[in-house]
């Protein structure tokens, strides 16, 4: 679907390629993405698609689209960004890189409501882990420690934060 931006759009302000063939495999990790990040939430997929098939049935221009993702991807900058990829040049959408996402928030004041006790040493381990640039692992374990014996669910939710590796 979002290789119809591209196609239409006359491809990507980003990274941008010139090959419609390294556009199409772009849409279709970039889709990928999309669909893992909202596995759970069908009616964002659905509305990604509708934004998408809007703007190849000309019922929505650039702008449009523009605005439209900004906001049902608000919160996933790694979404956003990488839509710009699809984007003419003069349309990228910015994203404020220090605004923790939505579902980071939520995590954070979950611990907080259970346990405030927790939630200080919680945060002390965070704050640790960026200002040292502690590894992975380490954090892991610290953060296990504190977890593990009442709050398990709050710890496999963590793990679901942790980056890729």
């Amino acid at each position: 679907m979002a290789g119809g931006v591209a196609a239409e759009g006359g491809g990507g302000g980003g990274e941008g390629s010139t090959s419609s063939e390294a556009t199409i495999i772009a849409a279709e990790r970039y889709m990928k993405e999309v669909m893992e990040t909202f596995g759970d939430q069908g009616e964002k997929l659905v509305m990604f698609r509708e934004i998408m098939n809007d703007f190849r049935t000309e019922r929505t221009d650039i702008a449009g689209v523009v605005g439209r993702v900004k906001e049902l991807f608000k919160g996933h900058n790694n979404l956003i960004e990488g839509f710009n990829f699809f984007l003419p040049k003069g349309y990228e959408i910015t994203v404020d890189k220090h605004q923790p996402p939505p579902e980071t928030l939520e995590f954070i004041r979950l611990v907080k409501e259970r346990d405030e006790s927790v939630y200080r040493r919680f945060m002390d381990v965070i704050f640790r882990y960026q200002r040292e640039h502690m590894d992975l692992i380490k954090l892991c374990r610290e953060v296990g420690a504190l977890f593990s014996e009442d709050y398990p669910d709050l710890f496999v939710k963590f793990i679901r934060f942790l980056p890729p590796t």
